[in-house]
């Protein structure tokens, strides 16, 4: 059966559609090889994957293995071109069918734990059951959408969105609201946090608006982001606040009670979800999000960063905040004023799946010049959309000193 369903795998559309119930541990042996190889095909590529395809991959990515583990490879795969050829509603139900049977095992694994005494569990088990929820469909108990227009006129209008105070993205994307989830990335240095510092904290930003804001680092020090953030908010360089800290404090005073800073170092996404229960905040800034830990087993980093935004996506919603998940890109986009979500570093397709927005942060790096000044334009391509569907490019300025984006 393995070989019938790692065959229809090699369609794209039918990958992508099944992706929340797929799992290296569904399949035996030299099955979860294969299925690691066409996973990542599909993470890299994103398209139709062919069993050659597959055999060139995982030749690739296992440069030292033994002629006798490569044969034995190959020769399976040559055993899925033979296998019967399933239809994909049938290899779906298989699927699903081999899915429930594995969270059904898990979750009474866990459940066996906790009837020990073993309390650690609890937050396993509740970390397992939210994983396993995406994949379940409910039979009963179902709530509508509503018939009322002027209802469903609010949950489409911008009436219920926090505003971008960057004019000209507000001008083509507006805002954000709740139970939706955005990535900012880009390559180090160039300026992910001003900019969301910017969106957050500076004149005109969600605080401004009345938003409770939320904002976790495990990168600087929570410290020197709150500094920098009360800079862009004044407009004043650390030499400034060093002349005049009274200034400072009297420009942050009308947000500090809206604004929650805290560093998370080595934190799960479990005991986010705690903290934000706790804050109730309308939006969480995490900074960076990749370096959250999840529990569960992965055979590659990539598969553990698409469970990660997923679970992330689940937890915007849960919370009914805007989360901005902060992101590196990888190193093909450095230099580069134009990058796109294939750039986005660890995931092609997992990762830009669960978001609702993406926005890369491109800047060129010219060459060194003695005594030249470093090139501050910042240009950021909206990537994904599907808040209003608008995509493209906007150019602005970082001033790096006040960590401020302007027009």
């Amino acid at each position: 059966m393995d070989h019938s369903i790692l065959k229809t795998l090699l369609s794209h559309q039918f990958f992508t559609e099944n992706l929340p119930r797929l799992h290296e541990n569904l399949f035996e042996s030299d099955s979860k090889e294969v299925f690691r190889t066409i996973t990542a095909g599909h993470e890299s590529y994103g398209r139709d994957l062919s069993l050659n395809d597959i055999k060139v991959l995982w030749t690739n990515s296992h440069p030292v293995a033994t002629e006798a583990q490569r044969g034995n490879l190959l020769r399976f795969i040559d055993q899925i071109e033979s296998a019967h050829t399933l239809s994909e509603d049938i290899s779906g139900d298989v699927i699903y069918g081999l899915w429930q049977r594995q969270a059904g095992t898990h979750i009474a694994d866990l459940g066996l734990q906790i009837s020990e005494g073993k309390t650690e569990a609890f937050e396993a088990l509740a970390e397992k059951v939210d994983s396993y929820r995406k994949g379940f469909t409910p039979s009963q108990n179902y709530e509508f959408t509503t018939s009322d227009t002027e209802e469903l006129l609010k949950t489409a209008s911008n009436s219920s969105r926090w505003k971008f105070n960057i004019p000209p993205l507000f001008n083509k994307v507006y805002g954000i609201g709740s139970g939706e989830f955005a990535s900012v990335f880009a390559v180090p240095n160039a300026g992910k946090t001003a900019f969301m510092i910017t969106l957050c904290f500076a004149p005109g930003g969600f605080a401004d608006q009345g938003a409770k804001v939320l904002y976790v680092v495990n990168e600087e020090k929570s410290q020197t982001t709150k500094l920098r953030s009360q800079m862009c908010r004044s407009g004043m360089a650390v030499q400034d606040v060093e002349l005049d800290p009274l200034k400072v404090k009297k420009a942050w005073q009308d947000i500090d009670e809206r604004s929650f800073f805290l560093d998370i170092h080595e934190w799960s996404l479990s005991q986010l979800d705690e903290l934000t229960r706790f804050v109730e905040p309308d939006i969480i800034v995490v900074d960076q999000a990749d370096k959250l830990n999840i529990k569960g087993s992965f055979g590659a980093s990539h598969e553990r960063l698409r469970e990660l935004y997923r679970c992330l996506r689940e937890y915007a919603k849960r919370n009914s905040a805007a989360v901005f998940a902060m992101s590196q890109a990888s190193n093909e986009a450095r230099g580069k004023s134009s990058i796109t979500p294939f750039e986005m570093e660890g995931s092609k397709i997992g990762k830009s799946a669960e978001l609702d927005l993406i926005i890369g942060i491109g800047a060129t790096e010219p060459d060194f010049v003695q005594d030249q000044e470093p090139d501050y334009t910042r240009y950021l391509t909206i990537g994904k959309n599907k808040l209003n569907g608008w995509h493209g490019q906007i150019v602005c300025f970082l001033e790096a000193g006040i960590s401020r984006y302007v027009v």
